[in-house]
């Protein structure tokens, strides 16, 4: 009888330490999913850049009505515009040449993390590269890239 008219203690404090034990793995999980979103979509952009970068080539891109390099800035211009948010791009254009030649276009960009959580689990000097192999549609008044030109 005297078990029963106990009073009963509060489950609150083991409630506390159960989820400050489990509260850091929930942050280190949640981290993980923006980052590796943060990182994909970094990845899609810069496959993005790549195959609008083969596509400005293929039709000889020319707006300014240039040749040779001043042209083949124009389309690098071009390019990191049609790049979202990626400071840092290397873009290099190779193959000029006539109608049905191979012509490639390659984007390359640093991977960026955006919380810093997971700084450690990311290889330092990560570098997200894409490149599209593309045939001239047009014949080709740009010049080779000599060195990537980097997006401002």
């Amino acid at each position: 009888m005297l078990s029963l008219f106990r009073t009963r203690r509060s489950d609150g404090g083991a409630a506390l330490v159960e989820f400050a034990l489990v509260m850091p793995i929930l942050v280190l999980i949640l981290g993980g999913i923006v980052e590796f979103g943060w990182l994909f979509a970094q990845n899609l952009n810069v496959r993005h850049g790549a195959r609008e970068g083969a596509r400005l080539v293929a039709v000889n891109y020319n707006p300014n009505g240039t040749t040779g390099g001043n042209q083949t800035l124009d389309i690098v211009d071009e390019i990191c515009g049609r790049m979202d948010t990626l400071s840092g791009a290397s873009i290099a254009l190779a193959g000029s040449g006539d109608v049905g030649d191979p012509a490639t276009a390659t984007v390359q960009a640093p991977g960026t993390t955006i919380t810093g959580l997971l700084d450690w689990a990311i290889p330092p000097g990560l570098m997200l590269s894409s490149t599209v192999e593309i045939r001239l549609e047009q014949p080709a008044t740009w010049a080779d890239t000599v060195l990537p030109q980097t997006c401002p």
